[in-house]
């Protein structure tokens, strides 16, 4: 499954890589050694969080000043203050970008 130095893995491999390595019973060394990839691709895969998301509806939003805040996995968080629905949206808009 190793690939050469500077290929790139897809995300149903990366994701396939990091449960065998935690079904496997290995140390990371040697795992790394066995499926011939790099000690530190590995420990990158596995400090990722996994984002999480929550569902937002805009029909509760009035046209009176309303506060969004977005939690991001790595701790950041940002109080956006919006004045409509439609900004509400344009925020949510950009943010699915990122």
């Amino acid at each position: 499954m190793g690939k050469s130095k500077g290929t790139r893995y897809s995300d149903e491999e990366r994701e396939e890589l990091v449960q065998l390595y935690r079904r496997s019973g290995y140390g990371i060394s040697r795992f790394c050694k066995e499926m011939d990839i790099s000690y530190a691709t590995l420990k990158r895969w596995l400090g990722r969080k996994p984002a999480s998301f929550v569902e937002v509806t805009t029909d509760s939003l009035s046209s009176v000043s309303t506060s969004l805040t977005v939690r991001l996995s790595n701790g950041i968080s940002c109080d956006l203050r919006v004045s409509s629905r439609e900004e509400a949206l344009d925020w949510i808009r950009e943010l699915k970008r990122c």
